[in-house]
């Protein structure tokens, strides 16, 4: 149980979270180096005093105003009051052929050609002299229907509004990119996930369909991702060993019980000559203990190592057939032991029909193990899927019912028994795909409840 507690303290990762934090993480550090790669190019490659030119001409054409009443004027605004104070040899002209702005001419050099207003135009931008102060910025704009000069140079616009110039040009074109990056990046995430979730997803289904008593590796390696590769191989390596390792301990089992076959049948008849009769008593009670665990171990040794072949089987007779041959038994322990059949009695299940017989008789011996006097014992079969075996004794307690069917857990240090009757019974359903279910009797008592899966 503290294993598992320490299992749910552990944070839970996510995959396609990971991926998606990580590749948004990129496309921001890309977006910003595109962006610095954009402006240091630039301020490599332009001409300081053109870069002023061109920005002084976008804040002058920003504050351009064009009314039929007021005609023609150019808007002081703030970032322009900003240029005009720190640029002593600023002068613009802004002109829509009818009328003139213009600030400080007498710094104005001579415009170096003429540009008709009222016919087609030669270019909508020019810059004529290089940078520096004699460089000049040279603008057709579009307004209201007519076309507008905007001529100026001399400007020293700081450098906080040549960054902000830029950044607004390039703005749009940035967006459109991130946009487009950003649904590339969301179609590789959507598709990465999608292929490895597949490929794990695979690998889960085999692992689940590895059985138990032979976990060979069995976890696909052919269209696993390269990325994966080392995690199921090392699986696979380690569910070979596993399986190893438990052909060792089966055949060790196998190995001891047949030995000790043997020995115990001599003891057995030796015991019979002791004359102490106390002790003869004594010595058969252990050797009969004995027994019983070498016969359980090589039921279980049996069972894990064969295939078992299945065939329809009426859990029904199987239970009357079980009840018949351990008669004798029953009788020697005075208890009363009766049999209930409820719904229908001639429905088939795909067992093994020697283990199945095997876990009643199992299930019926610790019954009569663990019964008082005077105790009762019902063995129930429900619509012949489902057999239970129910007593009216001491119980056991919920904290317990998951510890029952360890190997050689004895419930009660009096019992004769070796524990792994149940432990033997689990494993028989678990071979049939069955489970086994320990429960309290209502009034009293235990009741251990096997459900098989029906037969076609």
């Amino acid at each position: 149980m503290r294993g598992k507690s320490s299992l749910r303290g552990l944070p839970v990762i996510s995959l396609s979270r990971a991926l998606t934090i990580r590749l948004t993480l990129l496309g921001f550090a890309l977006f910003a180096a595109v962006i610095a790669a954009v402006l240091a190019f630039t301020f490599i490659t332009e001409d300081p005093g053109a870069l002023r030119n061109d920005v002084t001409s976008e804040i002058i054409r920003q504050g351009v105003r064009q009314t039929a009443a007021d005609g023609l004027r150019v808007e002081k605004t703030p970032t322009l009051i900003k240029i005009e104070s720190a640029s002593p040899r600023l002068w613009y002209l802004v002109s829509d052929g009818r009328s003139v702005v213009e600030y400080a001419p007498e710094l104005r050099p001579s415009l170096p050609i003429d540009v008709r207003l009222d016919g087609p135009t030669i270019a909508a931008q020019m810059r004529v002299g290089g940078g520096g102060d004699n460089g000049l910025a040279f603008d057709i704009i579009e307004m209201e229907g007519s076309r507008v000069i905007v001529a100026t140079g001399g400007g020293r616009p700081g450098w906080d509004l040549i960054l902000a110039y830029f950044l607004r040009a390039i703005a749009i074109p940035a967006l459109v990119i991130s946009f487009i990056f950003g649904v590339i990046i969301a179609s590789a995430i959507a598709m990465s996930v999608s292929y490895i979730t597949a490929r794990l997803r695979s690998a889960a289904e085999a692992a689940a369909s590895i059985d138990p008593r032979a976990p060979r590796g069995l976890l696909p390696t052919q269209e696993t991702p390269v990325e994966l590769m080392p995690l199921t191989t090392a699986l696979n390596s380690a569910l070979d060993q596993i399986a190893s390792n438990m052909d060792v301990q089966r055949r060790f089992m196998n190995n001891v019980a047949h030995e000790l076959r043997t020995p115990l049948a001599v003891m057995r008849t030796k015991i019979d000559t002791v004359s102490d009769g106390v002790v003869r008593t004594a010595l058969a009670t252990d050797v009969n203990r004995l027994t019983t665990i070498v016969s359980s171990m090589l039921q279980l040794a049996r069972l894990h190592s064969t295939d078992l072949p299945f065939e329809p089987v009426q859990l029904n007779s199987v239970a009357r057939d079980v009840l018949v041959d351990l008669a004798p038994l029953i009788l020697q322990n005075a208890i009363d032991v009766a049999l209930e059949e409820e719904g229908d009695d001639t429905r088939t299940i795909m067992a093994n029909e020697a283990t199945v017989r095997a876990a009643v008789a199992n299930l019926i011996d610790n019954a009569l193990r663990h019964a008082q006097a005077k105790s009762s014992i019902i063995v129930r079969v429900i619509d012949g899927v489902v057999l239970e075996v129910a007593d009216d004794g001491i119980g056991i307690a919920a904290t317990q019912r998951s510890e029952v069917t360890e190997a050689f857990n004895r419930m009660s240090p009096r019992s004769t028994g070796a524990g792994l009757g149940l432990t033997i019974v689990r494993d028989i359903m678990t071979a049939h795909r069955g489970t086994l279910t320990v429960l309290a009797t209502r009034g009293g008592g235990t009741t251990v409840r096997l459900l098989f899966s029906e037969g076609e």
